[in-house]
């Protein structure tokens, strides 16, 4: 635990810069307005039906939050080299083409069941929907691993282990230790009416007339399923979104990747988008100083099935 706050001090100690983190701040808070006050991310889902359509649409929701403060990292920390490295364009072009793959990959079975002929879709359900969540979780990290590993291939392999799958840095334990810490304010949070209509995410789907070993079957699929898609979602921003672009900009990648972070839980509680915030940067200055993606893997597996956990319990007790 001591390791993690010399950790952070010293990022603090190199990037803090009032300015800076002020106007990301007022930049996220009226993101955030826009966002929870409008339901603005998915009001604009329902007018794009089409996986191209949200590809689009998710490769702007994203790289325009990550250019704003990107902008803000170069006007008020001076650094502007970066912006004069073509490669630096050609990098976050690639990158945020592979996030908005990936983001869209998740709806693209339930479009795929959505177009389906009325007759397949009598012949499977109800069981139809359930598996399509299945892909939804393993679709995304499929559909995106052959391109970012070509790309690690290429450009990163003499820097370092696959954008972070290495334990050489790293105390595993302090994760665990960390985690047992973090079960008191998880099964706090489950106590309010948000978490409970979004988690266990199971429920969603789960045919109503699966019971016993069948619906014990069905459910531990899905959570392996769903707990690979966090080991994805690591690699792209604790690694990836960090290590690919430490070249240009140092440990000032960590905020811009912050901000992204969070923009991808604006379907999720309000609460846990805010939190999203705090977990983003202390995962990510810990990639930054260990190279590795081991702890986040740890805390962030780890913090979803204690909240599916906890789901769980509140759904029981209801």
């Amino acid at each position: 635990m001591k390791r993690i706050f010399s950790y952070l001090q010293e990022y603090f100690a190199e990037q803090w810069n009032a300015r800076l983190f002020v106007s990301t701040g007022i930049f996220l808070a009226l993101c955030f307005a826009i966002n929870y006050g409008l339901d603005a991310e998915v009001a604009a889902l329902r007018t794009l039906a089409h996986p191209f359509h949200q590809f689009v649409f998710y490769f702007l929701f994203y790289i325009i939050p990550y250019g704003v403060t990107v902008c803000l990292h170069a006007v008020f920390a001076g650094e502007r080299a970066f912006l004069r490295e073509k490669n630096f364009y050609l990098l976050t072009t690639f990158g945020f083409a592979l996030l908005a793959l990936y983001i869209t990959l998740h709806n693209v079975p339930a479009y795929v069941v959505r177009q389906s002929p009325s007759s397949f879709a009598e012949i499977t359900l109800p069981y139809l929907w359930y598996y399509a969540r299945y892909a939804s979780n393993l679709l995304p990290g499929l559909g995106i691993i052959i391109p970012l590993a070509l790309y690690w291939y290429v450009n990163d392999r003499t820097r370092s282990r696959f954008y972070g799958f290495s334990s050489s840095n790293i105390n595993l334990k302090t994760y665990f230790a960390i985690l047992l810490f973090l079960v008191p304010v998880v099964l706090a949070a489950s106590f309010g009416a948000d978490f409970q209509s979004a988690y266990p995410r199971f429920k969603f789907g789960l045919p109503a007339n699966a019971v016993g070993i069948e619906k014990a079957l069905l459910v531990g699929f899905f959570e392996v399923c769903y707990g690979v898609d966090f080991i994805f979602v690591e690699l792209i921003f604790r690694g990836f979104l960090v290590m690919a672009f430490v070249r240009y900009l140092g440990s000032g990648a960590i905020l811009p990747m912050v901000v992204v972070y969070a923009f991808i839980h604006f379907q999720k509680p309000m609460g846990e988008a805010i939190g999203s915030i705090v977990g983003g940067m202390v995962l990510g200055v810990i990639s930054y100083r260990t190279n590795s993606i081991y702890g986040g893997v740890i805390l962030h597996l780890g913090v979803a099935y204690l909240m599916e956990m906890a789901g769980t319990f509140q759904m029981v007790m209801r």
